[in-house]
């Protein structure tokens, strides 16, 4: 071989090991660049008040909290128990409408219509361990007095008492209610397993049945998982347009765990330009519930009255009327790409009903 030939091997050698190690080099501090941008971004998303779901067991103990001074405990068999209810359409006056009707567990626990029978848009059930009130304009709230066997703080078995005889929702009779379940030996073996052979129905046990299924129906997502410490649960495009969220003011309504659930006034600095359509009135202090935004790309269409389909719409609509800002296309889309994070799903299978 010639040494020409040797000394060219050599040098391409040299070449091609000198451009791997400058790749790598970058590559190496990219990424460590990348970490601290996200790193950056998880301490500005913590400082701004927003959480993960808590882990299993600090969840289970903070559904338990919503049963104290009942016979609730979270069991397996309470807990099936109020599914079973949850999908029974013979709890409604004309033993047509479930709880599923309008919170559809395969549709997110919203209803994907523009108005509901109530001429609202029915709201997700999902996550709603984290709310402080119940409807739009937070009639039922966790801070009200305790005068019931039901505890305040437990707003979803409080609504669900009121759905059942609500005109506009189950409107039954809870006393057929009650003589149906307990005409039903099927119905009595179902309630005997949960809550013992000396159980005695009525509505306000129904109605906890009810919410100790729905408080089990929490969304887990790639949010959480950022939030709780791994940065790889998100992309930079995505921890980007969550920086966005934060830096527009966006979570002076949408924080905490649930990303809403709280009382706000609603309208600050313009009027909803559909606000005319459909039953929306606000509390006496002119605030609203604020909507969760875990699974906002999934529970189209938005607002109180469905009036708007399309998600970057909606984003710009709130920017203008609560914030007062014009949020530009690509800011819309970037909270967007945010928004994809916090997709979560429940697995339910529906329940075969007792017989009657």
């Amino acid at each position: 071989m010639q040494p020409n030939n040797i000394f060219s091997k050599i040098t391409f050698i040299a070449s091609l090991f000198l451009c791997s190690y400058i790749l790598l080099f970058h590559f190496v501090f990219s990424f460590e660049d990348i970490g601290a941008k996200l790193q950056e971004i998880l301490n500005e998303a913590k400082k701004a008040t927003l959480e993960p779901l808590p882990e299993s067991n600090k969840l289970l103990t903070l559904q338990k909290s919503m049963f104290v001074k009942t016979p609730i405990n979270m069991s397996k068999e309470q807990i099936e128990l109020g599914k079973i209810l949850y999908f029974d359409s013979r709890l409604s006056g004309n033993k047509l409408l479930s709880c599923n009707s309008c919170h559809n567990i395969a549709l997110y626990g919203s209803s994907f219509v523009d108005i509901g029978k109530e001429k609202l848009n029915a709201p997700t059930l999902f996550n709603s361990l984290f709310n402080d009130a119940a409807h739009y304009k937070g009639d039922i709230s966790r801070f009200d007095k305790e005068d019931s066997v039901i505890p305040a703080k437990n707003v979803v078995a409080r609504a669900s008492l009121h759905a059942l005889s609500a005109e506009n929702e189950m409107n039954a009779d809870t006393k057929k209610i009650v003589s149906m379940i307990t005409e039903s030996s099927e119905y009595m073996s179902y309630f005997k397993r949960a809550y013992g052979v000396k159980v005695k129905v009525n509505a306000e046990l129904i109605a906890l049945s009810l919410s100790s299924f729905i408080l089990t129906l929490n969304t887990f997502s790639r949010y959480d998982d950022f939030l709780a410490g791994n940065l790889r649960a998100m992309s930079v495009e995505e921890a980007d347009g969550m920086r966005v969220f934060i830096n527009r003011g966006c979570v002076a309504c949408h924080n905490g765990v649930g990303l809403g659930g709280t009382m706000q006034p609603f309208e600050v600095m313009k009027n909803y330009k559909y606000s005319s359509i459909g039953g929306m009135t606000s509390n006496i202090d002119k605030m609203l519930k604020v909507p969760t935004l875990r699974n906002i790309t999934l529970t189209a269409p938005y607002f109180h009255n469905g009036a708007i389909h399309k998600l970057e719409d909606a984003i710009q609509e709130m920017g203008n009327i609560q914030l007062g800002i014009n949020l530009s296309n690509k800011e819309a889309k970037q909270i967007m790409i945010f928004f994809e994070t916090l997709r979560g799903q429940v697995e339910i299978t529906i329940p075969q009903l007792p017989k009657l």
